[in-house]
């Protein structure tokens, strides 16, 4: 591993709760433009050791407006603060105020050249009465409270002020929360709070980066609220850094950046897509623990690199054979969190776990069926032994299987079309229903009973046809039919001839539902649907339209509730249209027509050319 990558890693991996950055970062105060600095080949832990205590001036405080606050955790509450009486750095600091004199002279690029210089009685005596940096481990043994160490500071800061920073939060670690609490208030309230403030700003881009890594925990932990200007422009620094490291960084430090940004909380694309490119070129190898780390931390940042993922699914399936069933469980249920179907990987270890139902315990068994009736994944030679398999292991579970895990299982049962008796049928009893009715999350085991209800009625159940559950109604969604497919069917059908926002039994609801003759080849309008004498002479179509999360990532196979839903509609009678919202989204109104006017009409009625289809203006 690259020491250098590898050093900054290991630093920035010791940080837990940090700020995403992908937030507008809140512009500069008026009045207050932020110097350009440049530096030329100097050592930069000593530039800030020389301070002019002399010259003080008044300035703008740098987070007027920005740094008004209250803490949700702690509950303190800042002042508002205008002005700040703050010393001032050498001129290589702050170049607003640069003057040309004989010794000194400023480049086009910025850059401090002497010329001529001599050292004068008081340069030596600056030399040898400069400040020594202090170490914050000291400092914090030397004081008692958060006030001290910004007095200290108050009398002589010293570069770099990051050990400010760390030793006010290695104090405030010693306290009680109260104590805690109390000491931040005074914090931030002491009058050099904001000097210590602009100080490291100042200093974020010479620090070294440790010091800025430390910085930035510190502020954080001490309850500077993550969206100021001080933590962004810190995080903005340790960032633009880490990606001067990038083209460093060894196959180990890109493994590990994942759980970096994820303890950071931040989603860098450019980072995780160019770490991405790196892990998958060297899967091989990697230990299992490192891939479920990787998963993990992408789940926390909401990352989704189909590349990646399968690049991890393909090599545990060429590998399956060495890895231990649960780990492999481990691995598809964070797969699902994404909405990811590994098909080889499922397929080998729908068989093994057919093979091989030792390992199956309550916990697994609920966990692989919600995986695979989730994810909608069925193999032709190995379903239905796969399915009795994990019937026949949910039966022998019954006597300790609690009502909760009990509803799951039946749920991702029924999601899957296949109904094992003996759960079922405990699942059913008075006092399961009611455990299930009065605790636990309730709303969403109503929800779950209504599906098995729903799936006992209209599925191929016959011993539980005449199953009655009262359930109490789910509470009522607000309805959006689509306006573009709305205004679509009304140019090709016109109006009178569709109803939008369908409620049906079993709780089922379509965004549009069309009527039509037996054959599709024309639209009824249903005003003239009552005239007809035979119902076996209208087919119902119903339009769904579908977001993308209704389907496994980045394919059109549906996920298990859309896939059931649909399967009970057309046990309902109905003709299933399913329109993907975002691709209808980027039709044209004309593409938009045509689109429909072939899922609408029959591939007969369409091909036929005396049939008088409707206008598609």
């Amino acid at each position: 591993m690259n020491t250098r990558a590898g050093s900054f890693l290991w630093n920035l991996r010791q940080f837990s709760t940090l700020v995403p950055t992908g937030r507008t970062v809140r512009p500069y105060p008026s009045g207050f433009c932020r110097p350009k600095i440049a530096y030329s080949n100097w050592n930069p832990r000593k530039l800030l050791s020389n301070f002019d205590n002399k010259m003080k001036s008044s300035i703008r405080y740098l987070f007027q407006d920005t740094l008004i606050f209250k803490s949700g955790g702690d509950g303190f509450q800042t002042k508002g603060i205008s002005t700040a009486t703050v010393l001032t750095f050498d001129r290589l600091l702050c170049p607003r105020r640069l003057s040309f004199n004989s010794k000194h002279f400023v480049s086009d690029n910025g850059l401090k050249k002497n010329f001529h210089h001599e050292p004068s009685n008081e340069d030596v005596l600056t030399k040898r009465t400069k400040p020594t940096p202090i170490n914050y481990r000291k400092l914090s043994q030397e004081c008692n409270s958060l006030s001290d160490v910004l007095d200290i500071f108050s009398k002589a800061p010293t570069f770099p002020s990051s050990n400010y920073f760390s030793a006010m939060w290695t104090i405030a670690k010693r306290m009680s929360d109260d104590q805690k609490r109390f000491e931040k208030q005074l914090m931030f309230n002491h009058p050099v709070f904001s000097q210590l403030c602009e100080q490291i700003m100042r200093e974020a881009k010479i620090m070294h980066y440790d010091n800025l890594l430390f910085s930035l925990h510190a502020v954080v932990k001490l309850g500077v609220p993550q969206n100021t200007l001080l933590v962004q422009t810190l995080l903005r620094v340790v960032q633009m850094k880490a990606l001067k490291e990038l083209d460093r960084f060894s196959v180990l430090n890109s493994q590990h950046m994942f759980a970096v940004l994820a303890a950071m909380n931040h989603c860098s694309i450019i980072l995780l897509n160019e770490c991405s490119k790196i892990v998958t070129s060297n899967i091989h190898g990697c230990p299992f623990k490192i891939l479920i780390s990787i998963l993990q931390s992408c789940r926390d940042l909401q990352y989704f690199n189909m590349d990646l993922f399968k690049g991890i699914a393909d090599y545990v399936a060429t590998t399956f054979d060495i890895w231990k069933l649960k780990k492999v469980l481990f691995l598809l249920i964070l797969f699902e969190n994404f909405g990811f179907r590994p098909v080889s990987l499922m397929d080998l270890f729908m068989k093994k776990a057919a093979d091989e139902p030792g390992f199956l315990n309550v916990k697994s068994l609920v966990s692989i069926l919600h995986v695979y009736s989730s994810l909608n994944h069925f193999d032709k030679c190995w379903t239905h032994e796969f399915l009795e398999v994990m019937a026949s292991a949910l039966t022998g579970s019954l006597h300790h299987i609690s009502s909760e895990n009990l509803l799951n299982a039946v749920y991702s049962f029924c999601l899957m079309n296949h109904f094992p008796l003996a759960p079922i049928n405990q699942l059913l009893q008075k006092d399961i229903i009611h455990d299930l009715l009065t605790s636990g999350d309730v709303e969403r085991d109503v929800h779950k009973l209504h599906v098995v209800a729903a799936c006992l009625k209209l599925d191929d159940v016959p011993c539980h046809k005449d199953t009655h559950l009262v359930l109490p109604r789910l509470p009522s969604m607000p309805l959006h039919p689509r306006a573009k497919v709305a205004e679509v069917l009304s140019s090709l059908l016109g109006e009178g001839r569709f109803s939008k926002s369908v409620w049906l039994p079993h709780n089922y609801y379509v965004d549009f539902e069309i009527r039509m003759d037996a054959n599709r080849s024309q639209v009824l309008p249903f005003s003239d649907v009552d005239m007809v004498t035979s119902a076996t002479d209208i087919q119902r179509v119903a339009v769904l339209c579908v977001p993308r999360s209704m389907y496994c990532l980045d394919s059109t196979h549906p996920r298990g509730f859309l896939a059931m839903k649909m399967r009970h509609l057309k046990v309902m009678g109905f003709h299933v249209i399913v329109v993907n919202n975002w691709e209808m989204e980027k039709l044209e109104m004309k593409d938009a027509v045509t689109f429909l006017k072939t899922k609408i009409y029959s591939p007969e009625a369409l091909s036929t050319a005396d049939i008088n289809l409707q206008s598609t203006c």
